[in-house]
């Protein structure tokens, strides 16, 4: 079995595992392919940082969100100052992608949680 380290603390503990999105199977990817320094520990949130964890995200969830929604209200002004140009729609999405982007940089994954019979 793999070995465990939190993601928080970056001991080697027990805990809820992080779901696997596209963020981390971009690093191991790259770990993997061109650093050559794989490490492939389990990934977990144990459970003296899950709260720390939690914030982070909401937190992460919510900068996605609002840095997306202003790159495209940024994109609709633009739109109606310029007149619809095509340039201008070019622009504000390259404006909206950097704005997606640099929301990235707070990123935290998602815990997977375990399932509680009888409660949706």
């Amino acid at each position: 079995m793999k070995e465990s380290k939190c993601i928080i603390c970056g001991e080697g503990k027990n805990g809820l595992e992080v779901r696997n999105d596209h963020m981390i199977e971009a690093v191991r990817w790259f770990k993997r392919n061109v650093t050559k320094s794989e490490k492939n520990y389990r990934l977990v949130v144990c459970k003296e940082c899950f709260l720390k964890c939690r914030k982070a995200r909401y937190s992460y969830q919510r900068k996605e969100i609002t840095y997306t929604t202003i790159g495209a209200v940024f994109t609709a002004l633009l739109l109606a100052v310029s007149g619809f140009s095509l340039s201008a729609f070019a622009v504000g999405i390259a404006i909206t992608v950097c704005m997606y982007l640099l929301s990235q940089l707070s990123y935290m994954p998602g815990v997977q949680l375990p399932e509680v019979k009888g409660r949706k």
